[in-house]
C-alpha cells in the first residue's frame, strides 16, 4: 500500500492559490508586462492547481484504502480470535435451545460421548447463578458463564484451577481422637501384668495401621489416641467406611477374649487447629454417647453434618455411679432455678416415656418444685390411655397431669422442659411448644444424632440403658432431698415403661435394670397393675397378627411384613408383630411396614442383639438403638419404602 504523508486542507489549498492571483495582480499593475507573459502567469497557476486538486482527490483515495484495509483487518483478527480463543462460545436459539453458532473451539470440548445438543444448552442456562461449582465435560472442568439478553454461552477451561483447588483440600489437616471403649471395665480385675499386654496389643495393633496410612499417631493416655493426618487418608477411610479399622480391632480383641471396641471422633478444616481439635473431642463424646465401636465425622464448620461409620456391636451401660450422681445433682441445681417444670415424652409416647415421665416428676416433686407431665390425647396408644386414666385419679396427681393445650395456657418464663425418651426434635410431641423453652434437659437411651436440641443445660444421653425409666429411676434415686415417696400406681406406671422396653426383662437388662425395678417395687409397684396396663385387646391382637401372617424372609434371616392394603395401623401394632416375628426359628431382624391413621407410612425394625437395625433406619430418617429402631415416612408409599428398605439392607449386607 501507498505510504500517505500529511497533506494541507482544501481551505489551505485555496488560500494558497488566492494568495499567488492577488500577486499576479499586483505584478501587473506595478510590473509593466505584456500579455503573452501575463498568460503564462495564470496558465502556469492553472496547472499547480490541477496538480494540487488531482493530489488532494489521490490522498483521500489511498485515505479510504487504508481505512477500508483496517477494517477488513479487525474483521480478520476477531474472526480469528473467536476461532483460536481458547473459549467456548455458543449462541443459541432461547425457545428451542438449538444451537445456532459457535466457534470451532467448542468442537474441541463437546466430542465423543458428551454432545452438543439442546437439552444440554438448556441445562447449561437453567443452572446458570444457581451454584458456583464447575461444569464437568468429558473428564475436565468448565467455568459457565451465560448472556442471557444475547442468548450467549461461554465455556473456560477451569480444570487447573478445579485441581489445584482440589489438591489443597485434601492438604487440609484431621485430628481423629480414638477411645478404647470398656477399658476400664475391662482392666478393672486385671493384674498389672495383664494390663501391660493389653496394651502393648492396642499399641501395635494402632502403630501398625498409622504406618501403613502414613499418619502420626501418639498416645494420650491408656485409653486414648491421637493421630494427624491431611484430608486424602481421610477420605480413603471414608471410602471405606473405617470397616478395616474398626472391624479388624474388634475381631483381634475378640480372640484375645476382651471386649474392646474402638470409638472414635475425626474433624478437619483450614489450618484452625483449635476448633479442629475441640470438633473433634466433641465428635468422640457423640460417638461414644451412640454406643461407641463407631466414628463420627464433622467438619469444624458451625453448619456442618456429622457423618456415622460403624456401630456395629451392641451399645454397652457405664457402670458409673459417679456419672448418674454427677448428672443427679446438676439437674437438682437446674431444677432449683427453675420456676416451673414441664415434661414431655415423644410423639405417641409408649409406656417408657410416660413411665420416665412420672419418675422425673416425682424428682422434681422432691424438690418442692411444681412439675407437669404433658400429653396430647390425640397422640395415645391404648395402654397409655389406661395409664393416664388411672394416673389421674390418684390424689394430688391430677392437675399435673396436663393436656397439651392446657401446658401450653400454663407455661411461663424461667420454665424447664424435660424430654424424656427422644432427643430428637422432630420425634418431640409438640415442635411449637417445644420452641418455647429456652431451658432444655434431655434424658434418652437412643443413640444421639443430628437433629438434637441447640445447647441443652444437660444431656444425659446413655444408648447401653434398658430404657429412660431406668436411668430416671437412678437419678432419682441419688436425689439428696427425697422426702416424696411415689404412689402405687406411678411406680407401677414407671415399671410397667421397664418391663415394655426390656420384654419383660428379657433384653438388653444390666444389674442397673434390676436394681431400679427393685426400687420400684419398694415405692408400692403392684405386677398387676403392670399386666392391667400391657393388656392386649382382641382387636390388637387380630392385627397383630395380620402383619405377621403376611411376612417373608429374605437374605437368610431377615423378616418384612406389610399390613393390609387400605388398612391403617397404629405403631405399637407394628412394634408388636415386629417382636412377635424375632421369635421366629432363623430370624435375626425384622421390619414391619403399614401406613397409619394420617397416612403416613411407619417402619418398625428390631433385632436378636447382633444385627444394627438403628443404622438401617436411620438411613430411612429414622433411629433408635442397636436392636430397636423406626421411622415415619411421609409421601410415598409402603411398596416404595419396602424396596427402599430391601436395597438398604442390601447395600449394608454387601460392604
Amino acid at each position: 500500500m501507498k505510504k500517505n504523508n500529511y497533506f494541507p486542507s482544501q481551505t489551505t489549498l485555496i488560500s494558497i492559490v488566492l494568495v499567488a492571483t492577488l500577486l499576479e495582480l499586483l505584478l501587473v499593475f506595478f510590473v509593466n508586462l505584456n500579455i503573452a507573459n501575463f498568460l503564462a502567469i495564470v496558465f502556469t497557476n492553472a496547472i499547480l492547481l490541477a496538480i494540487v486538486l488531482y493530489a488532494k482527490y489521490k490522498f483521500k483515495i489511498d485515505q479510504q484504502e487504508l481505512i477500508d484495509l483496517s477494517n477488513k483487518s479487525a474483521e480478520e483478527s476477531l474472526q480469528y480470535t473467536l476461532e483460536a480463543l481458547p473459549i467456548a462460545i455458543i449462541k443459541y436459539n432461547p425457545t428451542s435451545y438449538q444451537p445456532e453458532w459457535y466457534n470451532p473451539y467448542s468442537s474441541l470440548i463437546f466430542e465423543g460421548d458428551q454432545e452438543l445438543n439442546p437439552d444440554l444448552l438448556m441445562k447449561l442456562v437453567m443452572d446458570f447463578g444457581k451454584h458456583g461449582r464447575p461444569y464437568k465435560i468429558n473428564e475436565k472442568s468448565y467455568s459457565v458463564s451465560c448472556d442471557l439478553t444475547r442468548n450467549i454461552i461461554y465455556l473456560q477451561d477451569s480444570t487447573e484451577e478445579v485441581n489445584s483447588k482440589m489438591d489443597l483440600l485434601k492438604r487440609r489437616p484431621i485430628i481423629a481422637i480414638i477411645a478404647i471403649d470398656n477399658y476400664d471395665d475391662v482392666t478393672d480385675s486385671f493384674s498389672d501384668g495383664d494390663k501391660s499386654s493389653i496394651n502393648s496389643f492396642i499399641a501395635k495393633f494402632l502403630d501398625k495401621y498409622a504406618k501403613n496410612r502414613s499418619v502420626y499417631l501418639r498416645r494420650l493416655a491408656a485409653d486414648r489416641y491421637i493421630i494427624f493426618a491431611n484430608y486424602a487418608v481421610l477420605s480413603e477411610l471414608m471410602t471405606e467406611k473405617f470397616s478395616p479399622l474398626l472391624d479388624e480391632f474388634r475381631e483381634r480383641a475378640a480372640e484375645k477374649k476382651i471386649p474392646l471396641t474402638l470409638s472414635i471422633g475425626v474433624s478437619y478444616g483450614i489450618v484452625d487447629y483449635m476448633t479442629i481439635g475441640k470438633t473433634a473431642m466433641n465428635n468422640l463424646e457423640l460417638a461414644l454417647i451412640r454406643g461407641g465401636d463407631q466414628v463420627v465425622v464433622k467438619e469444624n464448620e458451625d453448619n456442618a453434618r456429622a457423618v456415622y461409620f460403624g456401630g456395629n456391636s451392641e451399645s454397652r451401660i457405664e457402670k458409673s455411679r459417679t456419672r448418674v450422681r454427677a448428672i443427679a445433682s446438676l439437674l437438682n441445681n437446674i431444677i432449683s432455678e427453675s420456676n416451673q417444670v414441664f415434661i414431655m415424652g415423644h410423639k405417641f409416647p409408649d409406656m417408657d416415656a410416660l413411665g420416665a415421665s412420672v419418675v422425673m416428676r416425682n424428682f422434681a416433686a422432691g424438690l418442692n418444685k411444681e412439675a407437669f407431665i404433658v400429653y396430647n390425647p390425640e397422640q395415645l396408644q391404648e395402654d397409655t390411655k389406661r395409664a393416664i386414666a388411672m394416673l389421674n385419679d390418684v390424689e394430688g396427681l391430677y392437675p399435673h397431669v396436663l393436656r397439651l393445650n392446657s401446658a401450653k395456657k400454663l407455661k411461663t418464663d424461667n420454665a424447664l422442659l424435660i424430654m424424656v425418651d427422644h432427643s430428637k426434635i422432630s420425634q418431640t410431641m409438640d415442635k411449637e411448644f417445644f420452641e418455647r423453652f429456652d431451658k432444655v434437659v434431655v434424658v434418652d437411651h437412643h443413640r444421639r444424632d443430628d437433629d438434637f436440641p441447640e445447647n441443652p443445660l444437660l444431656s444425659y444421653i446413655e444408648s447401653g440403658a434398658s430404657s429412660a425409666t431406668e436411668m430416671a429411676v437412678e437419678i432419682l434415686r441419688f436425689q439428696n432431698k427425697s422426702g416424696v415417696k411415689m404412689s402405687s400406681i406411678e411406680a407401677s406406671v414407671a415399671l410397667a415403661g421397664i418391663s415394655v422396653d426390656t420384654k419383660s426383662f428379657t433384653k438388653a437388662t444390666t444389674e442397673n435394670t434390676f436394681e431400679s425395678a427393685s426400687f420400684l417395687r419398694n415405692q408400692g409397684a403392684d405386677n398387676d397393675l403392670v399386666q392391667k396396663f400391657l393388656a392386649t385387646d382382641f382387636e390388637t391382637f387380630k392385627q397383630v397378627n395380620e402383619v405377621v401372617l403376611a411376612a417373608e424372609i429374605i437374605d437368610g434371616g431377615i423378616a418384612i411384613a406389610l399390613g393390609l392394603p387400605g388398612q391403617a395401623y397404629p405403631k405399637v401394632i407394628l412394634a408388636k408383630a415386629a417382636d412377635r416375628l424375632l421369635t421366629l426359628q432363623g430370624v435375626k431382624a425384622s421390619f414391619t411396614l403399614a401406613v397409619n391413621e394420617t397416612n403416613d407410612v411407619i417402619v418398625s425394625a428390631r433385632s436378636n442383639g447382633k444385627y444394627n437395625v438403628q443404622t438401617i433406619m436411620e438411613a430411612l430418617g429414622g433411629g433408635g438403638h442397636f436392636d430397636s429402631a423406626a421411622t415415619q415416612i411421609t409421601g410415598k408409599s409402603v411398596n416404595e419404602i419396602k424396596e427402599e428398605l430391601i436395597q438398604t439392607i442390601r447395600e449394608r449386607e454387601s460392604k
